[in-house]
């Protein structure tokens, strides 16, 4: 698996994994690269408990734990995406066209960088893309490089929806040369793929809209949201009201969370204890979302 996580042996497994992960479009994405997973395993194991012996008790046993994982999968599965419909259908409106779930197309090396260069150029958000691949990246413990498990995962199931395999997203998004990190790193700072001139000065205010939708989101269920509980929402799943991804998704904790203004170098920090008084200035003068 992508994950750090093994395939679970059971409908126990199942669920002790799925309280190690944050959010529920997370949770929602790891079930579903289960589910393509555990159809395989059964697919496995049935063709080889017939080539052992058929009938193996002890291989019957380990099927029917198998056979509880997928059920509790399946369960599972639908409940959070009748729950989270409208942050599923949030984010599909989101995606990068022709996918459901990345917000840009994903790309591991010079090659496939440039299929993808020119028409996100043409949007004007070549900058936006090298800054999300790049912050999306971790280091294996050699000197390559990976995708972090969450894009990982949204990759392969795009994929799957188009109808093509995940092979390729499995076999090179897991090792990724320094060089293209290094690439990444000097087109983010290449003119070219600046934003225009200004447009650091708005992104302060993008940075409020971020919030006003989290305060929205908040609202669904509470009428009256307190800046914690829209604290808490933003940090469950920043990603969901950020499409300009200017919120470093790592970084968020309980006191505060960094962003990073285009042609700023340096990320800056925003405390918790700010947002109370932003809040109520938002509230008076609603932020265009």
């Amino acid at each position: 698996m992508t994950s750090s996580f093994p395939l679970p042996r059971d409908k126990f497994e199942v669920v002790s994994q799925l309280e190690a992960i944050k959010t529920p479009l997370e949770k929602i994405d790891y079930l579903e690269v289960l589910a393509h997973e555990m159809r395989d395993k059964l697919d496995w194991m049935k063709r080889h408990e017939a080539s052992v012996e058929p009938g193996n008790e002890i291989e019957l046993l380990r099927r029917k734990d198998s056979l509880s994982a997928e059920r509790e999968i399946t369960k599972q599965l639908r409940d959070l995406k009748s729950e989270y419909k409208k942050d599923l259908e949030r984010r599909q409106k989101l995606a990068w066209p022709e996918h459901k779930r990345l917000p840009f197309p994903i790309v591991w090396d010079q090659v496939t960088y440039l299929e993808w260069e020119a028409p996100i150029e043409a949007k004007g958000r070549k900058h936006d893309w090298c800054l999300w691949l790049r912050q999306g990246l971790i280091k294996n413990e050699g000197d390559d490089w990976r995708f972090k498990d969450n894009i990982l995962r949204q990759a392969r199931l795009d994929a799957i929806d188009k109808g093509e395999t995940d092979d390729e997203i499995l076999w090179c998004c897991l090792s990724i040369g320094e060089e293209f990190v290094h690439f990444l790193d000097i087109q983010m700072v290449n003119p070219s793929t600046q934003l225009p001139i200004g447009r650091g000065k708005r992104a302060v205010p993008e940075l409020h809209k971020v919030i006003w939708r989290a305060y929205r989101n908040a609202r669904t269920s509470i009428e009256f949201p307190s800046a914690q509980e829209v604290w808490d929402a933003l940090q469950s799943d920043p990603m969901m009201f950020d499409p300009e991804r200017i919120v470093m998704e790592d970084s968020l904790s309980k006191d505060e969370f960094f962003y990073l203004i285009p042609n700023s170098s340096e990320p800056k920090s925003y405390k918790r204890i700010s947002l109370d008084t932003r809040l109520n200035l938002l509230k008076k003068n609603p932020p265009k979302v």
